[in-house]
């Protein structure tokens, strides 16, 4: 495998949270903000204009993150990609023949790959 080493290089700086304090506790950043309906937890995104949409199904959730993802620029260190899950895959090859902890650490790190790969686009 060929390593891109300009993003390598470009992961140097620290990824700032997502979210600040204030933020996670208010649950809100900007237009978004999480709601209770119901028996239900919305994501609801409000435009410049005060047009809301809500997301609330599972399904429905997951494919805003892949989406959003995918708005990210590519150069941004944020942005998840088909490397991060390149170089999981590597990791998950080590953990297979070094795991001391029975198998949970491989195990966990195929979970997570499969997470990650899930959010992104078919290579």
């Amino acid at each position: 495998m060929a390593w891109d080493l300009d993003y390598i290089r470009g992961m140097t700086s620290p990824i700032r949270p997502a979210l600040a304090a204030d933020e996670w506790r208010e649950r809100r950043s900007g237009p978004l903000r999480i709601d209770a309906v119901g028996d239900e937890t919305h994501l609801i995104l409000q435009d410049p204009d005060g047009d809301v949409v809500s997301v609330s199904d599972s399904n429905g959730l997951f494919a805003l993150m892949a989406l959003a993802n995918c708005a990210l620029p590519n150069e941004d260190a944020r942005k998840l990609t088909v490397t991060d899950v390149a170089v999981l895959e590597l990791l998950i090859r080590s953990a297979a023949d070094t795991d001391v902890a029975g198998g949970r650490l491989h195990a966990l790190a195929i979970a997570l790959r499969e997470k990650l790969s899930a959010l992104l686009p078919d290579a």
